[in-house]
Parts: C-alpha cells; sequence; structure tokens
C-alpha cells in the first residue's frame, strides 16, 4: 500500500504537466485569436455602419507578425510568473518551456499541425509531446485530460486521432466576438487569414 502512495505521488506531477500542457495550447489560440483582433482593430478603422450590420472584419498576418504577436501577449500574460513558456510558428507550432518536477526544472515541448475545417473552425493534429528527453503518448495525455480537466465548451478532444478541435465560430456565444478561420498555411513565410465576426448590434425599438 505504501508502495502504490509513493507511485501516485511520484506520478501526480507529471499528470499536472501534461494537462496544463494541453491547456497551455488551447490558452494561445485563445490569446493568437485576441491578437489578430487587436492587430485588425489597429490596422484598420470600422465605421459606425459596418459595426452595426455586423460585417466581419478580415484580418491576415504572417508567421513573423503572428509569432511577434504571441510574443507580446504572452510578455503581457506572464508578467510576474516564475513559469515561462513560448510559442512559435516554424514549419509546424510548437509551444515549449519549463516546469519545476520533484525539485528540478524539466523542459517540456508539444508540436502540431494546424488545419482549418470547412466551417472555419480549427483543428490542431498533435505530433509530439516531450517532457525532459522522453516522448510521451499524445492519445493516453489526451484521454486523460478528456476525462479529468474541465475545458471550455469550444474545445473539443479526440484522443484517438490526437487531434483538438476548436469551435472558434462559436467561442464567445452569441453575444461576444467570435472568429472564422479561412486561411492556414505554415510553407514559407506563412499565411493566416482569419474573420473576425463581431456580434449582431440589437436593433433599437
Amino acid at each position: 500500500m505504501r508502495n502504490a502512495s509513493n507511485e501516485n505521488r511520484r506520478r501526480n506531477p507529471w499528470k499536472i504537466a501534461f494537462i496544463s500542457l494541453i491547456g497551455l495550447l488551447v490558452l494561445l489560440v485563445a490569446g493568437m485569436l485576441l491578437a489578430v483582433s487587436l492587430s485588425s482593430s489597429a490596422s484598420k478603422t470600422v465605421d459606425k455602419q459596418s459595426t452595426n450590420s455586423s460585417q466581419p472584419i478580415s484580418a491576415t498576418i504572417n508567421k513573423a507578425q503572428l509569432n511577434q504577436l504571441s510574443n507580446y501577449y504572452l510578455d503581457r500574460v506572464q508578467k510576474g510568473s516564475t513559469t515561462k513558456y513560448h510559442f512559435e510558428v516554424a514549419d509546424e507550432g510548437i509551444v515549449y518551456g519549463s516546469i519545476e518536477l520533484l525539485g528540478s526544472k524539466v523542459d517540456y515541448s508539444l508540436t502540431f499541425d494546424p488545419k482549418v475545417m470547412s466551417n472555419g473552425n480549427i483543428e490542431l493534429h498533435a505530433n509530439k509531446l516531450a517532457l525532459g528527453k522522453f516522448p510521451v503518448p499524445i492519445s493516453f495525455v489526451l484521454m486523460y485530460v478528456k476525462q479529468n480537466y474541465k475545458l471550455p465548451k469550444w474545445v473539443q478532444l479526440i484522443p484517438k486521432e490526437k487531434t483538438i478541435k476548436l469551435d472558434i465560430i462559436h467561442m464567445n456565444g452569441d453575444k461576444g466576438i467570435n472568429y472564422r478561420a479561412r486561411t492556414i498555411s505554415m510553407k514559407g513565410q506563412g499565411k493566416f487569414a482569419f474573420d473576425i465576426l463581431l456580434p449582431q448590434a440589437d436593433k433599437e425599438n
């Protein structure tokens, strides 16, 4: 019994790390969309007529711009935090950083390929998950997270396919700002095109 208890104590930090990593990925995508939204607001003037008619605002950025926006966003949200993580888009997306486990700092990384679904939502296919020098079975981790971690309603985990589906069209409900992906290309300089869906203005009586 004592051995089982000690084994659970050793495993718990690793489980927490796995859960945190998947949670970070979801938060980073949400942050990326926020960054795209902020970038579009800064570069375009949306007149009152277009806002009232709820016309989508288009925004297109490349890899360098996305990485710059991500760094800016992460610097803000991690200000004062002792645990730092990073997000970078190259030939694939990667989340990486280090966490403290059992008194030592351990590097982690998660690589994934994003894809635009036919309805404008996003699908993330996880390629590799590693904690330290050890690869981790992605399907097992996704299943564990799905069963034990409360994710937002717009996030769907499909462990067998090693995918995370993000319903960004309904991400913030009818009253919030939502998104529709048009293009996600990781080739060359990259191209990330989104429509920012403004909530429909209430009609005055």
